[in-house]
């Protein structure tokens, strides 16, 4: 009889799930559970890990797992763990132990039974069921969505408070001298909209409004930086501030109204 040489692979690192497959990390989930008394922190050192070896059997799968030096362990030395998946393509589930020396992880063995796993891809086979085996054989169903972190609960919402009721308006006597409370003042009327707004500008005065507010702005600063020895770059931020104002609507239409009553001024002292 012809033996078929081991598959090995090597693990190249994934960042997102650190290098594990789907079925790796759920039987690790469960094998931590399942073996919290003999290795209390199997979960952390799984998570601390990345995995350097897979290796397909023919009749299993071992994952060679790869511990920081440094993280202290002590425990047990052994094969340990009774977790198994029912995983497609095979009659029979597959055991599954964790590898310890002295409490520290150093791999994860799959064993089939006896079945042939060489045509089995175990980094992306589908798989359904798990489930641990107790002291009386019965087979005890791990719930892999029991594990997964479930998100908080939300804030219940607080109604908004009430606005404050409005005081009952005060009731008016009218004296006997027959003479009449004065009447209640209306809403103000908004003041009506200049005639000559922006919106009535053509385009040769918009230009020739920007012209002339550019050259005053570059004047003024002159003055300002020259005459009263005002810093440079203070007096081009507010120039820059003050030119964008007047580059809207709301800044041409506020320099043509000032421009306006100015002329009207000088008209009326020339008068």
């Amino acid at each position: 009889m012809t033996r078929t040489p081991r598959e090995t692979l090597h693990v190249q690192p994934d960042r997102r799930t650190g290098g594990y497959t789907r079925l790796e990390r759920t039987v690790m989930d469960a094998l931590a559970r399942e073996l919290r008394s003999e290795a209390p922190d199997l979960a952390a050192q799984f998570a601390a890990s990345r995995p350097t070896v897979r290796r397909n059997s023919g009749f299993g799968v071992f994952t060679e797992v790869l511990v920081p030096p440094e993280r202290p362990t002590s425990g047990p030395t052994g094969e340990f763990g009774t977790v198994h998946v029912v995983i497609s393509g095979l009659a029979d589930p597959v055991a599954f132990r964790a590898r310890l020396r002295n409490g520290r992880l150093l791999g994860l063995l799959g064993d089939s039974y006896g079945r042939d796993t060489r045509s089995t891809d175990f980094a992306s086979v589908p798989f359904d069921q798990v489930f641990t085996v107790d002291a009386t054989g019965r087979s005890v169903p791990f719930e892999v969505a029991s594990q997964t972190v479930r998100p908080p609960a939300p804030r219940p919402v607080q109604p908004a408070p009430a606005p404050p009721s409005r005081p009952p308006e005060p009731v008016l006597v009218q004296l006997r001298t027959g003479a009449t409370p004065p009447p209640r003042p209306g809403p103000a009327q908004e003041p009506a909209s200049s005639p000559a707004s922006s919106g009535d500008l053509s385009p040769e005065e918009r230009t020739t409004l920007r012209i002339g507010l550019w050259t005053g702005l570059f004047a003024l600063g002159s003055i300002l930086v020259l005459v009263f020895e005002v810093p440079i770059p203070f007096v081009f931020i507010a120039a820059f501030v003050a030119g964008r104002f007047f580059q809207t609507d709301r800044g041409l239409d506020l320099l043509r109204r000032t421009l306006t009553s100015l002329q009207q001024a000088a008209r009326e002292r020339q008068a």
